[in-house]
C-alpha cells in the first residue's frame, strides 16, 4: 500500500500526511504509538521514520479534536 507510494515519492512526505495516515491505520485496529512508528517505518522501507516528537503530539491533537480515544491499555482507536 504505502511502500509503493513511497518508492515513487521519496522521503518528501506532504504536509498533513501523517494525520491522514493514522486515522487510516486506525480504521483496521488499534495501534500504540511506537507501533505507529513501527509501522509507518515498515511501510516505507524505512524512507519516511516519523519521531516520536511528531506522532505523540499528533495523537494529543486527534485525542482532543475526539477523532479517536486512548484504550485502558494504551491504544489508541478511532471514535
Amino acid at each position: 500500500m504505502i511502500s509503493e507510494w513511497f518508492q515513487r515519492v521519496g522521503s518528501s512526505v506532504p504536509r498533513g500526511f501523517s494525520r491522514y495516515f493514522i486515522l487510516e491505520l486506525l480504521k483496521e485496529k488499534t495501534y500504540t504509538g511506537k507501533e505507529i512508528i513501527d509501522y509507518a517505518i515498515e511501510q516505507s522501507n524505512g524512507i519516511w521514520k516519523p519521531s516520536p516528537g511528531l506522532i505523540y503530539p499528533l495523537l494529543g491533537r486527534l485525542l482532543d479534536e475526539k477523532l479517536i480515544e486512548e484504550t485502558k491499555d494504551g491504544r489508541y482507536q478511532l471514535t
